[in-house]
């Protein structure tokens, strides 16, 4: 045995293992680089690579720049500008701070670096490779610093042998590149690959302006804006219409205090934001700002800076699930809706009385999406056997009629924004928001389930089914929530026969089945008395609802017991989907009526609690190009 087997790793093995840790791929480089430029107080940034980055990464920037002694100083491991003391740590207001990305790309690469501040004669050039400073020279260039990283990973063959496909850290670069662009609308950034653009992105006067600039006009025109601003946290930002969903959750950027972050708290507020809106599986696409002070969130928990722990999760959570889901409620809000947002790094600052939030206003139309029938599949109970007329009335009890709503011209098909004037929108013609479908003129019924509706833009189509399950949805969600299901009595208690393998099962959910609005008791080892039914339906298809619900619950009880208030939503989703007018229904003009009054007055009336859409909509551009006119 050696005498000493413990020692100090040699400085360039040190800055390597380190380098693994900052720099895992070229994207990685990209993103600390600009990071630096922006607390260097660059209004512009440019980003150049070649080879996927593994060639040459080169970010420059019109920011303070450095002096020839900082400039030196800036590759050593641990050296920074941005903390002073280990206080520091606990209010961090820049995006780098650990001192490390610089020195650990240095270490696993030819680097070269120019920077020159602005009262300064000249400016100074640096050489470095492998972490050692070769040259220094003075240079003339303008403001600012520009760094160029050639064969990242040439002394770390095993880091290189893992890299993926130019093409596929070329995307990551993208990436990289587009959540820094987002979150910095008032930046302008510029990307080229290999000699080619692709973002040129000027400064914009919004953050709507720049979610166009960067994901296009089309997803663009389907945001809503969103603020919700409680003591110690703000919740702002973009989010999709309901009738807008995607295969992966890629579209949703989330950003506390400016800097980019990867955080569970977060996303699963979002998810749950839209949950019973979009259809199961599908993901939304959202653009959140969440700023809180400085202390009250650590953003030393991850080399590479991406992840944070609050101190408060729940308090987060719950300011972004409701600043999200209360502007979902009511989407018809969405011709001019105008909110402050400043996605700075130093936002959270706001929050402070001293500091003046000065933000620019953010504009948004949304839409009623052209692929919006993606989910239809997610809610195939909708569809049965025609029956001219079925076996029971709608039971459509319009409240009150809201006058005011009335009271406005008729040529006002769509509900618009009181608050706002014309619409700012995201394209030349934007979408038409969601509409007030009472006010427009029905045309009839359509194969016995879509009812057909004219509107200054064209014809809606709307699924009968979808509209009455989210009407009696969020109907027996509001009981259940008021405490407890309402439920009518029946003229004769009925007898409802369980299948003998099952049965255990089901007594052992009557409980259960009693909060959602069914009135049942023990009649044998095999049978259930029912004495009453949700008051929503009315009892003439009590047992025929019961029997359906109980057939839902799946292979035992764990479909109806444990799961709290989100297996509630579920059950009440089976709920009023058995519950509701099917297609192949025949539906009297009165009914016709009553259900777009009902939906009208309905929360989240875009799409059905599976999350299929209640309407599409085919323009007049579209029906006249048909025709050829």
């Amino acid at each position: 045995m050696p005498e000493h087997i413990v020692h100090i790793l040699p400085e360039q093995v040190a800055s390597q293992i380190a380098a693994g840790e900052v720099v895992e791929r070229p994207a990685s480089a990209v993103k600390e680089l600009i990071e630096n430029s922006l607390d260097a107080g660059a209004r512009s940034v440019s980003v150049e690579i070649l080879g996927g980055g593994s060639a040459l990464i080169a970010v420059g920037d019109d920011g303070s720049g450095m002096t020839r002694a900082d400039a030196i100083l800036s590759l050593r491991r641990h050296a920074t500008s941005k903390i002073r003391s280990a206080a520091d740590l606990s209010a961090i207001r820049t995006l780098g701070f650990r001192g490390e990305a610089l020195a650990s790309i240095a270490s696993v690469s030819h680097l070269r670096m120019q920077t020159r501040r602005a009262a300064d004669e000249h400016g100074v050039e640096v050489a470095a490779e492998a972490g050692n400073i070769e040259d220094t020279r003075t240079c003339a260039m303008a403001a600012g610093t520009r760094i160029e990283v050639r064969q990242l990973f040439f002394n770390t063959p095993a880091r290189l042998k893992f890299l993926k496909t130019l093409a596929t850290e070329q995307g990551a670069i993208a990436e990289a590149f587009q959540r820094i662009a987002l979150a910095n609308h008032r930046i302008a950034f510029r990307l080229t690959a290999d000699g080619r653009t692709i973002f040129d992105l000027p400064r914009a006067n919004s953050v709507l302006e720049r979610f166009r600039q960067v994901l296009g006009p089309r997803i663009a025109s389907r945001m809503l804006a969103f603020d919700l601003d409680r003591p110690g946290v703000r919740a702002q930002g973009l989010a999709a219409t309901s009738q807008e969903s995607f295969a992966t959750g890629r579209m949703i950027f989330t950003f506390v205090n400016g800097r980019s972050v990867r955080d569970r708290v977060l996303i699963r507020a979002i998810e749950q934001a839209y949950q019973t809106l979009i259809p199961r599986g599908r993901h939304p696409a959202a653009l959140l700002f969440v700023n809180m002070r400085h202390e009250d969130v650590d953003v030393n928990v991850h080399p590479m800076k991406t992840e944070v722990r609050f101190r408060n999760g729940g308090a987060v959570f719950d300011v972004v699930y409701h600043a999200i889901r209360d502007r979902l409620a009511d989407q018809t809000e969405n011709a001019s809706v105008a909110t402050s947002v400043d996605t700075s790094a130093a936002a959270s600052d706001a929050l402070a009385p001293s500091t003046d939030d000065a933000a620019m206003g953010l504009i948004t139309t949304a839409s009623m999406g052209e692929d919006a029938r993606a989910g239809q599949s997610a809610d195939a109970t909708g569809d049965s056997v025609p029956n001219p007329r079925g076996d029971a009335p709608l039971r459509l009890v319009p409240d009150a009629p809201n006058q005011a709503a009335f009271q406005r011209p008729l040529s006002l098909a769509y509900d618009r924004d009181a608050r706002g004037g014309g619409a700012t929108a995201a394209t030349a013609h934007p979408p038409a928001p969601i509409p007030m479908y009472s006010r427009l003129r029905v045309i009839g019924q359509i194969f016995a389930g879509y009812i057909a509706l004219e509107t200054e833009e064209g014809l809606l189509l709307i699924d009968q089914h979808a509209a009455h399950e989210r009407v009696t949805f969020e109907k027996l969600r509001r009981e259940l929530r008021d405490g407890g299901i309402r439920t009518q009595a029946m003229l004769a208690p009925v007898p409802v026969e369980l299948n003998p393998a099952r049965a255990p099962q089901v007594h052992g959910a009557l409980s259960e089945l009693r909060a959602m609005g069914f009135e049942v008791e023990p009649f044998g080892p095999t049978t259930l008395l029912l004495k009453g039914a949700p008051a929503v339906f009315g009892p003439e298809g009590g047992a025929k609802l019961l029997t359906d619900m109980i057939e839902s619950m799946g292979d035992n009880e764990s479909g109806f017991r444990g799961g709290g208030e989100a297996a509630f939503e579920n059950w009440l989703k089976q709920l009023a989907c058995h519950g509701s007018v099917r297609v192949g229904r025949v539906l009297e003009l009165a009914e016709i009526h009553s259900l777009l009054a009902e939906l009208d007055r309905t929360e989240f009336k875009s799409n059905c609690p599976h999350g299929r859409p209640v309407h599409i909509q085919f323009g007049r551009g579209q029906i006249e190009r048909m025709f050829r006119r």
